[in-house]
């Protein structure tokens, strides 16, 4: 398996660092993560998990939801931060997997609406928007050295299973022409989405993912992975449900790295 865990909270509870602080110096940051990551020796290198960066840094150029498509997520303040994080882990890791995280068009498109307070705007259309701003995120982040990609999709929001993988085309053609495998994680709606893996409550494809309540203890977190091996294969990438948590057991989470020691395969974080 392939292990793919966010360690942000645990990071900061290493390197005490408050939230708001940690991507106004990104690189300094990047150095607070490597700690978190000798600990859990994770195969994928989760750059962040942050399901307001994409709409922030859009309101951070655009006055109206209508106007969502001339922003430029990269060129952004946050986007830009996010970059060198991503970039500063390809130097620390240059033959590791960086994943980058997107947070997915159709929970970018509410947060979006809510941040510039219009909450009657059509969702679908919003969200189509927003795929394409996403797409060419992906696309910087690619440059600046990721190798894979998770697309956080927690909520659908009340988008149709249809709806919902019109808005993630963009995302998907730009990640096909990069070459770039993509785990897609959170709503049942992605199933119809052509990712290259899946992670959702109800079981993935290809993918799987460990609850917060699974790095209580060894033995929970023992039983967790045993459950998703089972349910989504040898193969499959296990992503945690969002950042483990900060306050996680972390003998808990040593047992982890010792266990991904055993079974590294090359490329991973050593």
């Amino acid at each position: 398996m392939q292990l793919a865990p966010v360690l942000q909270e645990v990071a900061a509870r290493v390197n005490p660092t408050p939230p708001e602080e940690r991507l106004r110096q990104p690189a300094r940051w990047a150095y607070a993560l490597r700690d978190a990551v000798a600990l859990a020796r994770p195969d994928w290198i989760v750059t962040h998990h942050d399901l307001q960066l994409e709409a922030l840094a859009v309101a951070e150029q655009v006055d109206t939801v209508e106007d969502a498509p001339d922003a430029d997520l990269a060129a952004s303040a946050l986007g830009a931060a996010a970059l060198e994080l991503t970039e500063t882990l390809r130097g620390l890791y240059p033959s590791g997997i960086i994943a980058a995280s997107l947070t997915g068009p159709a929970t970018m498109a509410a947060r979006l609406a809510a941040r510039l307070a219009e909450p009657d705007v059509d969702l679908g259309t919003t969200a189509l928007d927003c795929g394409d701003a996403v797409a060419g995120l992906a696309a910087a982040y690619a440059e600046r050295g990721a190798s894979r990609v998770i697309v956080w999709e927690p909520d659908a929001g009340g988008l149709e299973p249809g709806a919902l993988a019109q808005a993630h085309e963009p995302l998907l053609r730009r990640l096909t022409l990069l070459g770039l495998d993509a785990v897609a994680v959170g709503a049942e709606g992605l199933r119809e989405c052509e990712y290259t893996a899946l992670a959702c409550a109800s079981g993935g494809r290809g993918a799987a993912l460990l609850e917060a309540d699974a790095f209580g203890d060894s033995a929970s977190l023992d039983a967790a992975l045993a459950g998703a091996e089972a349910s989504a294969g040898a193969d499959a990438v296990i992503v945690s449900d969002g950042p483990v948590p900060g306050d996680c057991d972390l003998t808990a989470l040593r047992r982890l790295g010792e266990r991904a020691a055993e079974t590294k395969t090359p490329g991973g974080a050593r």
